[in-house]
């Protein structure tokens, strides 16, 4: 098993390779989802001190690409290639797709960014041609080594360091709050900041570090491909201490009470966790024999780059409501052209099939064993990830972050009819979006924050937990309240804005062919008369905003 060490800067990545590195990954000054560390500039010259080692580097392009930044993020890639890094860490899936197409000998690594959580997403990545996928670090030991079993891809886990309250690659906290996306490098961490809920107070959604020292043995056998270290924000005694002592267990050598100290002294936020990776040890683990890496080409052409025309911009021609319930259904079914209600409703078989189309919208967070086959014949089915499926007409919801026209080129070659745009594009650049797929745009609703297992209720009490209820708030500090939702087993929930988006008085701004109005919170009454307000704003007449609002990215974008 591979020794997957961090590097920040040169300081880093000598501390890693003198401790026992086998790869070190890297970023570039831009594209990285470390875009304040130091980064390199002379990618040549990191590799040459790797390799001289025998240590591979990768780098991590691993942020959301826009339309007039992929030259530039193909120049970065292109001269990655010539300095001789071994692999691409990439979350933006038009930009790895047109990588493929331009250099298809080059390894591509599918970052944690992508949020593979289950096979199905496994699987669809490896039939996009990933040789390595980094697995999202919600998942228990026994999910790992379920997935292990059915496939043959290299999988990365982290091992420890930093841990994310939010799924990766889904997280619009940052975003949302001060125009710093996660997804482009620029996260500012609002999540370690202190709030309130359920008469608690504190860093709520803060989590302790991960440390799976004592499992490096279980993981090696279980023929995971790479153990990996987080931390390119981190200095270089942090980056040796920890690959030092990793480097031992990898080794079969003993771990120490005084490495372990180590590794408390070096870094941690109130001292560590092993879970959700412990939650559940199998008793038997995969028979895996260690691989060789295939031999790669000696070179790797690189094609030339040929970009896509600016669209045209679209007048909206159809009006969509998500709901979460079925008397939310009932109330808007008669208005909408468009229903997308929880692909696992039981109620779906009661709703009328004459008003609209009706499509079920998969959770974004569905892990194995908790997909369900729905028992309504849906018109369609709103995606949240790369999912292996054959449904005959499938949505790409904001969640797929389709950013960029390379982004639906490729979901329009994986059988997508229509994409929604990313919430992080503002209005003149979804109507720059080339015209190759229909598009939606979000224009009303509670947009997620983040989806998260650290249920910063913390009840102790299950059965009456306000989450179970539908009555829980997380407040900030500056007294603003964010509804709390219950979406999954346990304790997965999503954290809502505290404000709707509301776009009705702007929507000659916005471009695409669908228009989606999201209801979480709202009553039924609310949500009807919300319908019928669009719908009157799409045939041209004024309204004027609720009383609090936001316009979410449509105004402003992000950095």
């Amino acid at each position: 098993m591979e020794l997957l060490s961090p590097a920040g800067g040169w300081d880093s990545l000598k501390a890693a390779v003198e401790n026992g590195a086998d790869a070190v990954y890297i970023g570039a000054r831009n594209f990285s989802a470390r875009n304040l560390a130091d980064n390199f500039d002379d990618l040549a010259a990191a590799a040459s001190f790797a390799h001289a080692a025998g240590v591979r580097l990768y780098l991590a392009l691993n942020t959301l690409v826009r339309d007039r930044e992929i030259p530039a993020w193909l120049d970065t890639a292109r001269t990655a290639v010539q300095a001789g890094i071994d692999a691409f860490i990439v979350q933006d899936l038009g930009c790895a797709m047109l990588l493929r197409e331009l250099c298809p000998s080059f390894p591509l690594h599918a970052s944690t960014q992508m949020t593979a959580h289950n096979m199905s997403n496994v699987r669809a990545l490896q039939k996009l041609g990933f040789r390595r996928i980094v697995l999202a670090r919600e998942l228990s030991f026994s999910e790992i080594c379920a997935i292990r079993e059915n496939t043959e891809t290299e999988l990365e886990v982290f091992v420890h360091g930093a841990l994310c309250a939010c799924y990766s690659g889904q997280c619009l906290m940052s975003s949302l709050f001060g125009g710093r996306s996660a997804n482009r490098g620029l996260c500012a961490q609002p999540c370690r900041l202190g709030y309130s809920a359920n008469g608690k107070q504190g860093r709520l959604l803060s989590p302790r570090d991960l440390c799976l020292i004592d499992y490096i043995p279980r993981l090696a056998q279980a023929g995971i491909a790479s153990a990996k270290i987080e931390g390119r924000m981190k200095p270089a005694q942090y980056v040796g201490t920890v690959t030092r002592i990793y480097r031992k267990a990898l080794d079969g050598r003993p771990v120490t009470e005084k490495d372990k100290s180590d590794l408390l002294k070096v870094f941690s936020r109130r001292g560590f966790t092993d879970r959700p990776f412990a939650k559940s040890i199998p008793s038997v683990f995969p028979k895996s024999e260690a691989k060789e890496r295939p031999a790669l080409p000696a070179g790797h052409p690189f094609g030339t780059y040929v970009p896509l025309k600016k669209g045209k911009r679209k007048k909206p021609r159809k009006l969509a409501a998500q709901v979460l319930t079925a008397e939310q259904a009932k109330a808007v079914l008669p208005l909408a052209d468009i229903l997308y209600v929880p692909y696992s409703a039981s109620w779906a078989n009661d709703l009328p099939r004459d008003h609209a189309q009706v499509i079920g919208a998969h959770p974004l967070i569905s892990h194995d064993g908790e997909q369900s086959n729905s028992r309504f014949n849906f018109d369609g089915e709103l995606l949240t990830t790369l999912t292996d499926t054959e449904a005959a007409c499938k949505i790409s919801d904001a969640s797929l972050h389709a950013m960029n026209g390379q982004t639906l080129k490729a979901l329009r070659s994986l059988g997508y009819k229509r994409a929604t745009v990313s919430v992080e594009l503002n209005a003149a650049q979804i109507a720059d979006l080339p015209d190759l797929l229909p598009t939606e745009a979000i224009v009303y609703g509670r947009l997620t924050l983040m989806t998260t297992s650290h249920c910063p209720m913390r009840c102790n009490d299950k059965k009456h937990c306000p989450t179970m209820a539908g009555k829980a708030l997380l407040t900030d500090r500056m007294g603003k309240s964010f509804p709390i939702l219950r979406v999954g087993p346990g304790c997965r929930v999503a954290i809502l804005n505290s404000a709707p988006l509301y776009m009705a008085d702007k929507l000659d701004s916005v471009s695409a062919n669908v228009l989606r109005l999201i209801f979480t919170t709202e009553s039924p009454k609310q949500c009807a008369g919300l319908v019928r307000e669009y719908r009157q704003a799409m045939q041209g007449k004024p309204h004027t905003p609720p009383g609090e609002f936001t316009r979410g990215h449509f105004t402003r974008g992000v950095k």
